[in-house]
């Protein structure tokens, strides 16, 4: 019979032990009896010869091998009985484990929906991401390369070690069946849902036929776009939908929440028909390449064959692709900059764990102190002191499991509140529910936490000296039980300073960003995407007397003061990045230093009310045709000519074909890239150039890129919609979309800088509350303790305020030392955040000293209510009593 055999047919096997005791029993009654001896006389030798039946029975149990299980479902029932008899205990140290494990679950849930789980994709191991590379690429500022449209279809011809696909961002004004609009486009392979292994749930994906010039258009819709344009209706398929003046058939509807390439597109098209000219351009990079490895290819061999088409392109394309090859790298899920956020509040709270763990550490070992009597009377029966050990921490175990289990329905109540109320959009946030990850995690935590707290009550199982704990009173404490209670209070004193003081540097530097000059004036201005009429961008010499017509129609609506146009707008995403050089001798690209370019019109300036510095803004005269000039800023004017006059200076910049271009006026330096991120930025130094001068094989790419700015003298949304019925335009299918205003964006800027204060302080205020009653617990424990004593010297003739000074010496060594050390962990913390949260820099010691000050007055608050009932004592009924 096997081990769960013996373990499951325990009942069983008793009653046949019992049956065969008594069997052999009663034969060796029977033969004494036979012998001459009495039948009561009998029974008592045959149970001398047995050895005792109870202990024939527990030498049986023990050689089944399960007998360690026994005693552990006894030591579960045996907690469970001590938590129901303290129930006051159970609730304080359920409710602080609760919350310690319920905020550390959310974090937890968050951190691994969007960081750590693998992509909603079968066997999403073995798909990988395609990037062209060059050594002259500076990846760390422009990120990963994207791949030519024609160095895709060539991989895909002939890589054997990979399934190919490839998509591009775009977008596009759809004109029917509703009003017009603009749409979040993804131009996508035929054979992208079938790399992805994903299932359309109605109609199907796009053939190999339609993914070329020429060929029917069709449609793919997203859930969420069908959700709200048709209702959810499956008659959408089939209908027919005007997207940039092109009527398509809608064949498919795409999963809901399909989301590889970011944000959840609106509509599908098949990449192929796309006949725009930079996709037959080498020298552009604008497709996005995924691929699946195929059965027992391994990623390094892919590498190696990617590696070898992208020499063979670079040796037949020689003007284009030069230099340039492939980099094949495991897929991952883009998240954007929250990582190092999440990491960090998952710190934080881990924090709040441990103090909690502290904290129920403090009132088990109290408990232990006072069953000190129990446990020494069970090691003077027998039991060993691995046996109180395996109690003491099941005891723990199970107090942990609770806690944990309160925990996980404290944090399946509060993860969607929290993805709620993150600023923005939380990347994958649809990924962030409870799953066995989650849940594993949550067993281990508490288990853990259980391990923690139980682990200095569970050494203190007696295993000498009985005599003496059997004899001592209840009221003895020993030195070392001392000393654990105040390392306890020392680490709550020290984990609670570190988010005390972290919650107080965050706010400080909050304080301090929201205070910089954004460099120019946000007030009253608002900021709106537009689209231009497809059939304009098709005809790339109406372009500039269409801006100029919008231009011109917003001007005079009523409440507009002035009107600019813009293709990258500060605080807001989107930048374009360009090497520039002083002299004509440029060094390669990878040795040039950045700066940031914005194309914009005349009236900018007088828009965002960015100030002159010398020189003069842009005029009429600045055309196509005339001499290329810019506007740069004042970091820009010191980084390309120090301690020199830079107006009338030259400055080369090889991406734009264009120039060389002189400078004609210096500006104010504008915070880019946010208030608190703009210091930190690898790239600050900023230039301007007029939308006028640019060439004409540029204009079509720009005009989808840019912005409409008014400066206005009402409140600048109320004029949102004035502003969009006037550009509609002759066909009815201009559209302005996404209005913010330039207050928005800065305040948005910082969203993430006060969510991570709001957390820190509720943190910090958990931390601060836990260790209060966690001083609070210790010092009322100590002083029962210390009763007859202080009853001894009250009677001697110690006042009350000798008393409470007694009690408060004690708490205030352990208070410094906490200090002391959260101090220094404090500092260790600043420059770690200094790394992970924009705008962070040195404060100073302000923050220490306001955050030591309100710690050190909560502790002392919460160690004068047991100072003051000691002092209290009546000594004579403490005397009588003893």
């Amino acid at each position: 019979m096997n081990w769960w055999e013996r373990l499951w047919r325990r009942k069983q096997m008793d009653e046949q032990l019992e049956k065969e005791l008594r069997y052999h029993l009663e034969q060796h009654a029977s033969e004494l009896v036979s012998l001459g001896h009495s039948p009561d006389e009998a029974w008592r030798h045959a149970r001398l010869a047995v050895g005792g039946p109870e202990q024939v029975h527990e030498n049986c149990r023990d050689a089944r091998g399960t007998r360690w299980l026994h005693d552990f479902a006894q030591d579960i029932r045996f907690a469970l009985r001590m938590l129901q008899k303290n129930a006051g205990f159970a609730v304080v140290a359920l409710l602080t484990l609760a919350l310690g494990c319920g905020a550390t679950t959310v974090m937890f849930t968050v951190v691994n929906g969007v960081l750590l789980r693998p992509l909603p994709f079968p066997q999403s191991d073995k798909l990988v991401a395609v990037h062209g590379h060059t050594q002259t690429w500076n990846a760390a500022i422009y990120g990963q390369q994207n791949v030519a449209y024609l160095d895709f279809l060539d991989c895909q011809r002939d890589t054997r070690t990979l399934d190919i696909a490839g998509a591009l961002f775009n977008g596009a004004t759809l004109s029917e069946p509703a009003e017009p609009e603009y749409v979040d486009l993804r131009e996508i392979s035929s054979n992208l849902f079938s790399v992805l292994r994903v299932n359309l749930p109605q109609g199907r994906a796009f053939l190999p036929e339609e993914d070329r010039s020429g060929a029917a258009p069709v449609m793919i819709l997203g859930y969420s776009f069908w959700q709200h344009h048709f209702a959810g209706s499956p008659q959408a398929l089939g209908t027919s939908v005007v997207l940039d003046q092109k009527r398509y058939t809608v064949v498919g509807i795409a999963p809901a929440n399909f989301s590889l390439f970011g944000a959840e597109a609106d509509v599908y098209t098949p990449l192929g028909q796309d006949g725009a000219h930079y996709l037959q351009n080498r020298g552009t990079h604008p497709t996005t390449v995924v691929a699946r490895l195929r059965p027992g290819v391994t990623l390094s061999s892919a590498q190696a064959e990617l590696a070898w088409i992208g020499n063979h392109l670079a040796q037949t394309y020689k003007d284009t692709n030069t230099g340039r090859t492939f980099l094949v790298a495991p897929l991952q899920p883009e998240v954007g900059d929250v990582r190092s956020t999440l990491w960090l509040l998952l710190g934080a709270v881990s924090l709040v764990l441990l103090i909690a763990c502290a904290n129920v550490a403090s009132l088990l070992l109290a408990r232990a102190v006072s069953r000190q009597r129990e446990l020494s009377m069970r090691a003077a029966l027998g039991a060993s002191r691995g046996r109180l050990i395996r109690q003491c921490l099941t005891e723990s175990a199970v107090l942990g499991l609770s806690g944990g289990a309160l925990g996980v329905l404290l944090a399946y109540a509060g993860i969607a509140p929290f993805v709620a109320f993150w600023p923005g959009d939380l990347p994958r946030a649809q990924e962030v529910h409870l799953d066995w990850r989650v849940m594993f995690f949550a067993v281990f935590i508490s288990l853990l936490s259980g391990f923690l707290f139980g682990l200095a009550p569970a050494l203190r199982a007696p295993a000498r000296g009985l005599e003496q704990a059997l004899r001592a009173g209840s009221r003895t404490i020993t030195g070392t039980a001392r000393r654990l209670h105040s390392v306890f209070v020392i680490s709550e004193i020290a984990l609670a300073l570190v988010l005390l003081a972290a919650a107080a540097v965050l706010g400080r530097t909050l304080l301090r960003v929201s205070s910089l000059d954004p460099g120019l004036n946000l007030r009253n201005v608002l900021i709106s995407r537009m689209a231009l009429s497809p059939a304009v961008l098709a005809d790339t010499g109406k372009i500039r007397s269409a801006w100029q017509d919008v231009i011109e129609r917003l001007r005079h609506v009523p409440g507009v003061q002035s009107i600019a146009v813009v293709d990258t707008v500060p605080m807001r995403e989107g930048n374009n990045q360009i090497g520039y050089w002083p002299t004509a001798a440029v060094p390669p690209a990878n040795q040039q230093p950045t700066a940031l370019a914005t194309s914009v019109t005349s009236d900018y300036w007088n828009v965002m009310g960015i100030v002159l510095r010398q020189g003069r803004f842009f005029n009429d005269q600045d055309r196509i045709g005339s001499q290329p000039v810019i506007v740069v800023d004042d970091v820009l004017a010191q980084s390309a000519f120090p301690g020199q006059d830079p107006i009338g200076k030259l400055l080369w910049m090889p991406e734009m074909d264009y120039g060389p271009f002189t400078v004609v006026g210096v500006v104010g330096h504008v915070r880019h890239w946010g208030l608190a991120a703009d210091d930190q930025a690898q790239v600050r130094a900023q230039f301007y150039y007029p939308f006028s001068q640019l060439p004409e094989t540029y204009l079509r790419r720009w005009s989808e890129l840019m912005s409409v700015a008014a400066r206005t003298n009402v409140e600048p949304l109320s004029l949102f919609q004035s502003l969009r019925q006037e550009v509609r335009g002759e066909a009815n299918d201009q559209v302005l979309y996404n209005p913010h205003t330039m207050e928005q964006l800065a305040q948005g800027s910082l969203a993430r800088q006060r969510f991570l204060v709001l957390l820190f302080s509720i943190f910090a205020g958990l931390a601060l509350l836990l260790s209060c009653v966690g001083i609070y617990g210790v010092l009322a424990y100590f002083t029962n303790q210390r009763v007859p004593e202080i009853g001894v010297r009250m009677a001697l003739g110690a006042s009350p305020a000798n008393v409470i000074w007694l009690v408060l010496r004690q708490s205030l060594g352990m208070i410094v030392a906490g200090v002391v050390l959260g101090t220094c962990a404090a500092f260790g913390a600043e420059r770690l955040m200094q790394h992970l949260v924009d705008g962070m820099q040195p404060t100073g010691l302000s923050p220490y000293l306001i955050t030591i000050s309100l710690l050190i007055a909560a502790a002392l608050f919460a160690s004068f209510v047991p100072a003051r009932r000691a002092s209290r004592v009546d000594p004579i009924a403490v005397l009588r009593q003893d």
